[in-house]
């Protein structure tokens, strides 16, 4: 299984050029994708839905997208300005839902909410959970706050269940009147999770740490059961190298673009890589290959 995640920055390229047929010929072969920075009508543009023109160029896929940011639209009411995350995958999305994460707002800069986006993927062999999100870009404070609550959040979601559940009801409540939907066909909520986006942290950081366990002298980076470890790392690549979002105007290259698996999933890791020629945004698209057959 190939899952990728990228930034597309609303498909505009390092040389200005807006291009979602560039960023879908560059994803295509991905089983799952995780895209962060997506529009629908935000702007005056062609393709402005661009959930619906990726999705027609990514027929074989199925769409889902959750909304971090919902305005009016006073130039056309009908089309309300969004923009968030967006899923594609190879097979069904079971259920999707998101959560908003902690906030923050800076004197003299611009802040947006941050959102965690759910998806229950029916892969044939190994139903998991994908996860999306886009972290704070100003707070270290906040990021820190947001990397706290998704590692609870992904916790609570085991724990509670499936979004339609019913310990010992019988099967008859749930085809029956309001609810409408036979047990048998709530979807499930695996164990098995993957967490992507733009994390807008690097391995050093204390938010990374947060989610990816702390570093011991004798033992490096310990995988900790009820958090997550690095896809690039695992297939060999040094926490301090790769550059997600190359820097510009004097600022550092950075590594912050990450794809995170549960420990269920850390020995499926086969492959792990940045792309670097891709150049449909300022972000380079991180990919990984794990060992999930049909």
């Amino acid at each position: 299984m190939r899952i990728v995640t990228y930034n597309i920055q609303w498909g505009k390229g390092r040389d200005g050029v807006v291009d979602l047929g560039r960023i879908a010929s560059t994803i295509s072969i991905a089983d799952l994708i995780a895209l962060q920075e997506v529009e629908r009508h935000w702007r005056d543009m062609e393709h402005a839905d661009q959930v619906a023109r990726l999705s027609a160029l990514l027929p074989e896929h199925h769409p889902a997208f959750c909304t971090a940011v919902d305005f009016h639209n006073p130039r056309n009411p009908a089309d309300r300005r969004q923009y968030g995350l967006m899923v594609l995958s190879r097979w069904p999305i079971l259920s999707v839902r998101s959560w908003p994460l902690p906030r923050a707002t800076v004197r003299g800069q611009v802040s947006d909410p941050s959102i965690l986006m759910e998806c229950v993927i029916g892969h044939p062999s190994t139903p998991l959970r994908l996860y999306v999100t886009h972290l704070n870009w100003i707070s270290p404070r906040i990021r820190l706050q947001q990397a706290e609550a998704i590692v609870q959040i992904l916790a609570t979601a085991l724990v509670e269940g499936p979004l339609i559940n019913g310990p010992g009801a019988p099967d008859s409540d749930f085809g029956a009147d309001w609810m409408m939907v036979p047990r048998a066909e709530v979807p499930p909520m695996p164990a098995p999770a993957i967490l992507t986006g733009d994390f807008n942290m690097t391995p050093a950081s204390p938010e990374y740490t947060a989610l990816c366990g702390p570093v011991t002298s004798w033992a490096g980076r310990l995988i900790e059961q009820d958090l997550f470890a690095d896809a690039l790392t695992l297939a060999g690549l040094a926490e301090t190298e790769g550059v997600t979002f190359p820097g510009v105007d004097g600022n550092p290259d950075e590594r912050i673009d990450h794809i995170l698996v549960t420990p269920d999933l850390a020995p499926l890791v086969r492959a792990g890589w940045i792309d670097d020629a891709a150049h449909g945004s300022d972000h380079q698209p991180v990919w990984a290959e794990i060992d999930l057959r049909d």
